[in-house]
């Protein structure tokens, strides 16, 4: 209950900061940042999730065992142990944190249409505030798994292994936005039939 009203006072507080700040940014210069309306929308292409912002991911235990190339039923066993029991403990996490990540979805795709820069700031440190500590969590139960699957693996299967979980890490990060120059030069090259 007090997170649901923290949420909302939050809510209140940036959309009453938001309002004030609306006149400034009816300008040219679009607050100084020489972003253009095109490269705010692309922003809005996926939804942000808390969970994955905090690396909350199961692994496919029978996609590791493919893309590893995993023979032999003992070994195949063992990994299999190893997987289930990070997925099981990154659940125990997740079940812990429902109600913060669901508060904090709420929140960040609710101001996802924000322009404000400092209300998306606010945002940006209070998902950090709460996602960094869980992140630590999981990260200490990656590196668990990681030594466990070093003992296992031959070394060009750990290779793939780590290849693979840090393809799978990168892919849940939301993307950061392009910088000024990156981002004006497919506006110049008539970029602008991207929606």
């Amino acid at each position: 209950m007090k997170n649901l009203l923290l949420v909302a006072m939050l809510l209140v507080s940036v959309q009453f900061s938001a309002q004030h700040s609306g006149g400034r940014r009816g300008g040219a210069s679009g607050q100084g940042q020489g972003q253009s309306p095109e490269l705010n929308q692309t922003k809005e292409v996926k939804k942000l999730s808390a969970k994955e912002i905090a690396g909350i991911f199961y692994y496919d235990v029978d996609e590791v065992i493919k893309k590893v190339k995993i023979k032999g039923d003992d070994k195949k066993y063992s990994v299999t142990k190893a997987l289930r029991n990070y997925n099981f403990k990154v659940k125990e996490i997740l079940f812990l944190n429902a109600t913060k990540f669901t508060d904090l979805d709420l929140l960040m795709n609710a101001m996802s249409k924000e322009r404000d820069s400092e209300s998306s700031k606010n945002i940006r440190e209070k998902v950090r505030e709460v996602t960094g500590p869980i992140k630590e969590n999981v990260h200490e139960h990656e590196k668990e798994l990681n030594e466990i699957l070093e003992g296992l693996l031959s070394e060009k299967q750990n290779k793939k292994w780590l290849k693979y979980q840090k393809k799978k890490v990168e892919s849940l990060q939301p993307k950061k936005p392009q910088n000024n120059n990156e981002g004006s030069r497919p506006s110049r090259s008539g970029g602008m039939s991207r929606q």
